[in-house]
């Protein structure tokens, strides 16, 4: 588990120290980037709502009082945030100028587009699993949290996350192969 904090650290921050407070986004950045995003999905509206998300908590700091873990008490509110966000998002049409971009120029287009279909594809199923399921996904493997982190976060036993972690997992892997090409979807 990673360590807490210095104590003093969120007193410095809400006093306006700004080497303080990036040390709080440093530690936290995948925590909340990894919350809004199991409850979002889409990664363009995901940094807007992050960049919210940690407006909001250094606005709130000097009334963070110390009785959940700061781990926990950010959580919620990027939890919050993220469903007020889709709550607010009308569907729009994108602009043609955002399009993802390759990340490596010397990398074969037909590996690249391989590539981006099968991000799309995790994308497209991980919106299907149970939101619970997929928040506890996207703590462990998109926010690198341990499972007691997330046991704390999402205030539940070490054994339920697991749980949720491993009947997403099953159901994702489930998903991929009813529509992996060369199938129907139906066994026969």
């Amino acid at each position: 588990m990673r360590g807490d904090l210095d104590p003093g650290l969120v007193k410095r921050a809400a006093n306006g120290d700004g080497r303080a407070f990036e040390e709080i986004i440093e530690e936290h950045h995948s925590l909340v980037w990894a919350s809004v995003r199991a409850v979002m999905g889409d990664r363009l509206d995901v940094e807007d709502t992050v960049q919210e998300v940690f407006i909001k908590v250094y606005r709130g700091l000097p009334s963070f009082r110390g009785g959940s873990r700061l781990s926990t008490w950010i959580y919620r509110i990027a939890r919050n945030e993220a469903l007020n966000a889709v709550s607010r998002k009308v569907h729009e049409t994108l602009p043609i100028e955002i399009v993802e971009r390759i990340e490596d120029p010397g990398e074969r287009p037909d590996r690249a587009v391989g590539r981006a279909e099968t991000a799309a594809g995790l994308e497209r199923f991980l919106a299907r699993i149970e939101e619970r399921w997929r928040t506890a996904i996207e703590l462990r493997y998109m926010g690198e949290r341990s499972y007691a982190e997330i046991a704390d976060i999402m205030e539940l036993p070490v054994g339920t996350v697991k749980t949720y972690i491993h009947r997403g997992k099953t159901a994702l892997r489930r998903m991929m192969v009813d529509e992996s090409p060369g199938r129907s979807g139906k066994q026969t």
